[in-house]
């Protein structure tokens, strides 16, 4: 067999691993993005995303960028604080699912751009980070990477919804062990209760993949999106429930939206060829 034959066979689940790990990338760092504190500008010291935004007006990159920063975002910086989080977890969540993959590539493209004209000329950071997720951002606009193993390609090459569904299940469950996890191999910020509905609802998942059951699979993706919303309230208004952050949300945000497009899908219907 030729190593093209095997590149080939094998570029189907590289792209996926790619997709995903481009997800947790959004998802981790999601994480730090805090609304109790008004995103790093009401902590005692500036922190957070607060003082990143301000490295585009203290270290410039581009003069036009630096001066918006300056007197459009830092004077309405809560705006913007939701603004960032929200496309960040969007990010996290719709490339984790495969869904609408090159529109949100796009979106990763403009959020790299603006995170690369804030730091790229602070102290210590290194330029090659910013051109890779250019890139890996480009390469999943290029390829559709949501048609190998993610929502966009349900029906193709046998990628039916309830494998994608039992996917899910699986990838909730593991997100577990995160509640173990410290430093940069924790991508998602999760407590022991947490951990337990990861786990229960992930089995359910499974069990209703199995069962090729699209109502149960609807109910699961529905109920990962009510608990998405709990970790959001959690994080503005200081519930406590879930001891989650943006990670969390957005993880639990691209599990449900996941298998919710696995539950409504229906195949599409060839129109039948004209009579001769």
């Amino acid at each position: 067999m030729s190593e093209v034959a095997v590149l080939s066979r094998g570029a189907p689940a590289t792209l996926a691993a790619v997709r995903v790990a481009t997800a947790l990338l959004w998802i981790q760092n999601a994480g730090w993005k805090t609304p109790a504190d008004g995103f790093g500008q009401n902590a005692p010291r500036p922190q957070g995303l607060f003082q990143w935004t301000s490295y585009a007006v203290e270290h410039p990159v581009l003069a036009p960028y630096a001066w918006l920063v300056e007197h459009v975002v830092l004077p309405n910086f809560a705006l913007f604080g939701w603004a960032v989080l929200l496309v960040e977890s969007g990010l996290g969540a719709f490339l984790l699912a495969g869904l609408w993959t090159r529109a949100w590539a796009l979106i990763g493209i403009g959020q790299t751009a603006a995170i690369t004209l804030s730091v790229l000329n602070t102290p210590n950071e290194w330029h090659w980070s910013y051109l890779l997720m250019f890139m890996v951002h480009g390469v999943l606009l290029a390829t559709a990477a949501g048609r190998y193993y993610g929502a966009d390609g349900l029906g193709v090459r046998g990628w039916e919804p309830p494998r994608y569904a039992l996917a899910l299940g699986v990838g909730s469950v593991v997100s577990a062990v995160f509640v173990f996890a410290s430093g940069d191999w924790r991508f998602v910020e999760m407590t022991a209760v947490s951990a337990v509905a990861a786990v229960l609802l992930g089995l359910v998942a499974c069990v209703a993949a199995r069962l090729g059951r699209p109502s149960l699979i609807l109910a699961v993706g529905v109920l990962f999106l009510l608990a998405a919303l709990l970790v959001l309230g959690d994080m503005t208004f200081g519930w406590r429930l879930t001891g989650g952050t943006g990670s969390l949300f957005s993880l639990w945000a691209g599990l449900g939206v996941g298998l919710v497009a696995a539950a409504r899908w229906r195949p599409s219907v060839a129109p039948a060829s004209p009579s001769v």
